[in-house]
């Protein structure tokens, strides 16, 4: 029951946190953008214990996502790079996480195809955009940044959770939307759609962490 309870109060959080940034209230941005991933760590720290490695990385990972939320909500460039520093931290730790659970076939090399060939139209067009915006000072920590989160998703896909996977997926989308935003061109209601995108994929990732009976959700090779 408290799960349910729980998972009610995080679909409440993110809500809320969309209306607040509609509104334009800080002061609700500041309590829910962090506080419905603290309310996913909370979720996550109810897993079974038979699950506490690849648990704890998640919990992890959430908790520098939480930081690097907070970091984005301040105003200013400086501020900014502590935020993808920050994801780039939970990236890597969630990494970590589904090295834990890592079922390697060499199939799995073929998953690096598409991943890359997205990864390099995506830093193309953010190249060519910062060139233009005079952002080329933030080209190196996106270039780094993009190549550890394709590497999280191929870590995802080697883990063999169809959860996991989607997760990584559209955190991958989530901060595609973002950098394209900001560096590119426009997207009509960019902000809502990254915050949608981004706490489905954080929920996505801390339900991984209960496997199903069976392991039903993973790929099979």
């Amino acid at each position: 029951m408290y799960k349910k309870l729980l998972i009610a109060a995080i679909l409440v959080s993110g809500l809320g946190y969309l209306f607040a940034l509609a509104d334009g209230n800080m002061l609700l941005r500041w309590i829910l953008k962090p506080g419905t991933i603290v309310l996913m760590i909370i979720l996550a720290s109810t897993a079974a214990r038979e699950v506490g490695t690849y648990r704890n990385w998640v919990i992890a990972g959430l908790f520098f996502s939480a930081v690097g939320d907070s970091f984005l909500l301040m105003q200013g460039t400086e501020w900014f790079s502590f935020g993808v520093f920050s994801f780039l931290i939970a990236h890597l730790i969630y990494i970590s996480a589904f090295i834990t659970r890592w079922r390697f076939s060499a199939v799995h090399l073929l998953y690096l195809i598409p991943i890359a060939l997205y990864s390099f139209f995506l830093l193309r067009g953010l190249h060519e955009g910062m060139i233009t915006k005079n952002a080329g000072g933030m080209w190196g920590p996106i270039l780094i940044y993009v190549i550890v989160i394709s590497l999280m998703i191929w870590s995802a896909v080697i883990s063999r959770s169809w959860v996991a996977i989607t997760g990584a997926i559209l955190f991958f989308l989530s901060d595609s939307l973002l950098a394209w935003n900001m560096f590119v061109n426009p997207i009509p209601l960019a902000d809502f759609w990254v915050m949608v995108t981004y706490y489905t994929a954080q929920f996505m990732i801390a339900a991984s962490i209960e496997r199903p009976p069976h392991h039903k959700n993973m790929i099979t090779a």
